[in-house]
């Protein structure tokens, strides 16, 4: 045999350690994004930066409702409830009833009128704007002491801790208007603090104690405040209006110009940490932007189910990716510890996928739900002396309704149902 050499060319990817991290990102929680977000702002932006401290106590809620209102299982279809705020109008009319004199009452129609619908105090509020309105309408000048002094009124109106500036300022109200001794509101002012700091857990609290946490709120824009034990902040929101489906990302908290802050701050430094973190921004994007497409369609495809029309669309990831034109593991991470909230509650965004049992596309489509219920109807109406095998079910699926899947496909939901073989329904 004669020898020779041959020379091969083999494409291959070479993933760096900085590609690799940004793959990672794609299937990382919300709220796994913003820890390590909140590592960098606290690196890079100052304490005095007001973009950098609305997301630091937009972070510090989500520590907090993590902590309160945990979601005891992985396993859950559907979260909270959304509901209308009317936080602004209960504000108003105890306003009303308030003993204040004109100036007060300004001051206090400007700060209810900047509350956000979460309860927070607009941000980018400045007092300046109150002071000046004032010596229009009354030719008198005001100072900051006398502002504070108005806000401290109606964040102790009900609900107490509205128009707050930070959580912590709303939680400390809050817990200034339970029905406790001061002693036992002292001991749980520090417990929270230890509480968000990781010096004790959740477990180690007294009944007692877990009973007054739970009278905290952390959504004051709701009509009742929190409206459930479970929590999950939603990374994208569907709504509807007019008849049309409109989605967006959850990240308001997250903004362009924080971003961009955190990018001059890091573009002159070349050090091992400020790669990774200009890589993680690169990352961050790259999420945010192949979420909204993914999420966007799926609400697309699923119209009929969303508006209670019909069933969920069979839809598979190698589907969506040959849509989207990015490649099916994309699209699996993507939709990987993810939720969306749609009008009345907050589901995981892959509930929206419906995983078609015939892979290749041959005969009709049927998903899972379709063939448990198929498989029942066909076993409730076969012939009790001689049960119907998984070989003759997976017969009648397709001479009678052109579905072609295999006997095995056929028992493991047989089994689901909790259904017995066809020999021991023979025996029954």
């Amino acid at each position: 045999m004669k020898q020779s050499l041959s020379q091969k060319q083999k494409l291959s990817l070479k993933i760096t350690a900085s590609l690799g991290n940004q793959i990672k990102l794609l299937s990382l929680s919300g709220f796994e994004i913003s820890s390590k977000l909140n590592e960098i702002v606290e690196d890079y932006l100052a304490d005095e930066d007001k973009t950098a401290n609305y997301f630091r106590d937009e972070f510090l809620i989500d520590r907090y409702k993590n902590i309160l209102h945990s979601t005891p299982t992985n396993d859950l279809q559907e979260f909270f409830e959304i509901k209308d705020s009317e936080l602004k109008e209960k504000l108003f009319d105890q306003l009303a009833v308030e003993p204040l004199n004109q100036v007060e009452n300004l001051i206090g129609e400007f700060l209810i009128d900047s509350i956000e619908d979460n309860g927070r105090l607009d941000p980018e509020l400045d007092y300046q704007d109150i002071k000046r309105i004032v010596l229009e309408d009354f030719g008198k000048n005001v100072d900051d002491q006398e502002i504070d002094s108005v806000l401290s009124i109606i964040q102790n109106f009900d609900p107490p801790g509205c128009a707050f500036r930070s959580i912590n300022e709303s939680l400390i109200v809050q817990i200034n208007n339970l029905n406790i001794d001061v002693e036992e509101k002292d001991y749980l002012k520090a417990s929270l603090n230890d509480l968000i700091n990781n010096k004790i857990k959740k477990e180690d609290l007294s009944e007692s104690l877990k009973n007054s946490l739970k009278k905290l709120s952390l959504n004051l824009g709701s009509s009742s405040g929190q409206s459930s034990k479970n929590y999950v902040r939603p990374d994208v929101i569907a709504q509807k209006e007019k008849g049309l489906w409109h989605v967006s990302l959850n990240d308001e908290f997250i903004s362009k110009k924080l971003l961009d802050k955190i990018k001059n701050k890091i573009e002159l430094s070349e050090d091992d940490e400020s790669i990774n973190s200009k890589s993680f921004l690169i990352g961050l994007e790259r999420r945010q932007q192949t979420l909204i497409i993914v999420s966007k369609f799926l609400v697309e495809v699923q119209t009929d189910f969303l508006n209670e029309k019909g069933k969920k669309r069979a839809i598979s990831n190698k589907e969506i990716a040959d849509q989207l034109d990015i490649s099916p593991s994309t699209v699996s991470r993507i939709v990987r510890n993810k939720y969306i909230q749609l009008p009345s509650k907050v589901i995981p965004l892959k509930n929206l996928l419906e995983k078609r049992l015939n892979t290749f596309k041959e005969g009709n489509d049927v998903t899972s739900s379709d063939l448990k219920f198929l498989i029942k109807e066909m076993i409730s109406h076969e012939d009790k002396s001689i049960p119907i095998s998984d070989e003759g079910l997976k017969a009648l699926l397709q001479s009678e309704l052109g579905i072609l899947i295999s006997r095995r496909t056929v028992a493991k939901y047989r089994k689901e149902l909790n259904v017995p073989s066809s020999r021991s329904r023979a025996k029954d």
